[in-house]
């Protein structure tokens, strides 16, 4: 699947999403514009909680906020009992915002602030995800300054290198994320939860990377977490009552992509995770997916600007958007399927380069694509730009965030505005 579930032509040629005509609701919500459909969300968040239901019952889904967070996403999936990975004070108070089940998010980040913990024990965060003895030491020293005790799990580097790219691959040793197994620093992390008084010790995590299309290293993943959860029973007598091997399921972005099934992937984990345990333990599964639920349900929508030909080399097409609402091109080489949007393809394609409008020789959103020929007006779609994209936007040259409209059966709901240049300027004092 790469475009939500929902997606057809009508009979003018123009895309539909969740009932909704793209024309209308460009005309509508202006370009670039951000469309999520709600019905692939959901459906990708029952493809995890169905699986595991019928193969391991003692589980948790949690979806990682940094994919895409606004009050809309989070509303869905808490509806569908997911909790909410928060890495940051800002994804916090968007949970609070959105009346998010506070006792379902996790906290993680390797560096958190002191006034971001304060902030997530305030708002009763379920648990606190240790990436570091640094990181444990100030969660227990504000969780105890504030006469309370914080859960925490510990983030564990299992020394497991995934096929992937060096930006998103995080299970290696040599990484900014986690407490390295093999240096014996998860042990001390381990003996120092123990010990301290602001903190419970409830288990362990591992998260390996993003964008992944084996299930070999989440199998490993959880034989190492298992292992560990061993060892440190038989050293110290603690039980862990969740364990953890992250999220990172690959997603299809483009037909030669294969993607990972996620009842596959489910399924190894939870037999592994069975096979591993030591007979009558049956601690918490806890998965983390976030691309996985919302990249396929989103795509964006741009508006073709002007048209540039450099004989026997390359053609360009303008759009109006570009790298400050898709980082992702310039910065990993990702690939999109394309299409125009705004009438059926007639006559032959050619290749083209989609640019983007800012000052930036590598602000090139779909580099050697195949598209009919465009004209000044059209509508382009770029499907599976859900996850990331808005997440990692910026103002790069002053530039004014998309809209987002979510779309069910027909009907558009924005869920959050296009930026103004008076949003840009509030930041300056005596603007």
């Amino acid at each position: 699947m790469i475009y939500p579930l929902d997606t057809h032509r009508n009979e003018a040629g123009h895309l539909v999403i969740g009932g909704c005509d793209v024309v209308d609701l460009v005309q509508e919500f202006g370009s670039p514009l951000y469309v999520y459909d709600e019905a692939t969300i959901r459906a990708m968040c029952r493809s995890y909680v169905d699986v595991l239901a019928e193969n391991y019952p003692n589980f948790s889904v949690t979806y990682a906020g940094k994919a895409y967070i606004d009050l809309a996403v989070l509303r869905i999936v808490a509806d569908e009992g997911f909790g909410l990975d928060a890495v940051s004070g800002g994804e916090i108070q968007c949970a609070v915002a959105a009346e998010f089940p506070m006792e379902r998010v996790i906290f993680h980040g390797n560096n958190k602030l002191p006034d971001e913990i304060e902030l997530g024990l305030s708002a009763g965060i379920g648990r606190f995800m240790v990436d570091g003895l640094d990181d444990l030491r100030l969660i227990s020293q504000v969780a105890s300054d504030r006469q309370t005790t914080a859960n925490v799990m510990l983030r564990l580097t299992p020394g497991i290198s995934a096929h992937t790219h060096d930006y998103i691959r995080t299970g290696a040793l040599d990484s900014k994320f986690g407490l390295p197994i093999s240096t014996g620093q998860a042990e001390e992390a381990v003996r120092l939860a123990l010990e301290s008084s602001g903190v419970s010790l409830i288990g362990y995590h591992a998260h390996i990377g993003s964008q992944i299309f084996d299930t070999e290293p989440y199998a490993q993943t959880v034989e190492v977490l298992l292992g560990f959860a061993e060892q440190m029973h038989d050293k110290y007598g603690v039980c862990p009552e969740v364990l953890s091997p992250g999220g990172g399921c690959g997603v299809q972005y483009v037909e030669e992509d294969d993607g990972l099934e996620i009842e596959r992937l489910v399924k190894v984990i939870c037999r592994t995770f069975k096979d591993g345990l030591p007979a009558g333990v049956e601690p918490e599964l806890a998965l983390e997916p976030g691309r996985s639920i919302v990249a396929n349900a989103g795509v964006a929508l741009y508006s073709v600007g002007t048209l540039k030909e450099i004989p026997g080399i390359r053609k360009y097409v303008a759009v109006d958007g570009g790298m400050a609402d898709n980082i992702r091109p310039a910065l990993y080489g990702s690939e999109y399927k394309v299409d125009i949007a705004s009438r059926e393809a007639d006559g032959e394609c050619s290749t083209v380069t989609i640019a983007g409008r800012y000052c930036e020789s590598g602000d090139i959103l779909f580099k050697d694509v195949s598209l009919p020929e465009l004209r000044n007006g059209d509508i382009v779609a770029a499907a599976t730009s859900g996850a990331y994209n808005l997440a990692m936007s910026s103002n790069y040259n002053m530039a004014l965030r998309p809209a987002v409209v979510f779309v069910k059966d027909g009907q558009a709901t924005l869920s959050r505005r296009r930026e103004t240049y008076d949003d840009l300027l509030a930041v300056f004092p005596g603007a």
